[in-house]
């Protein structure tokens, strides 16, 4: 079944709605409205006067996926960076973005997510047991450093 291809004029209404669902990025809008039918050219024309008419910002949309990213799923920085880049959003937005995660709570969730995950496994080698975790934590996306602070923080406690 083929396509139903749209003007600019609909595709920028469509857009417009598309966009007040949810924060979008550019390249989400663009890939959208190529599905619509449009152009390459006339993209760029609708998502040019979608960013003057204030419907999308790369910055605000960084800002709230990083914070809804660390909030829902726990994502560390690095991780939430490498999906802002992939999204083709600039290094400027991804660190304003990243600025909105506090530090001290960047820790705590951390520190919870190593707790959690230690306890979890079952092997009786604590060495083998914290390389795991490490490893755990380093696949949400948290910088090692981070986690060498809440290990030491941990063994502090003990």
């Amino acid at each position: 079944m083929k396509k139903k291809a749209y003007t600019i004029k609909q595709g920028m209404e469509l857009a417009k709605e598309y966009c007040s669902i949810a924060e979008r990025c550019q390249s989400e809008v663009f890939n959208k409205l190529i599905d619509w039918g449009l152009n390459q050219e006339e993209a760029d024309e609708v998502i040019s006067e979608l960013i003057v008419e204030n419907y999308i910002s790369e910055t605000r949309f960084s800002k709230l996926y990083a914070i809804s990213k660390f909030h829902q799923n726990h994502w560390g920085k690095k991780k939430i960076s490498y999906s802002l880049k992939y999204k083709g959003i600039s290094n400027q937005c991804i660190i304003t973005g990243l600025d909105e995660i506090e530090e001290k709570e960047y820790l705590n969730i951390c520190q919870r997510l190593y707790e959690r995950k230690y306890l979890e496994l079952k092997d009786r080698n604590p060495e083998v047991k914290k390389q795991k975790t490490i490893n755990f934590l380093m696949g949400k996306g948290y910088e090692y450093d981070i986690i060498k602070q809440v290990i030491e923080r941990k063994d502090g406690d003990s």
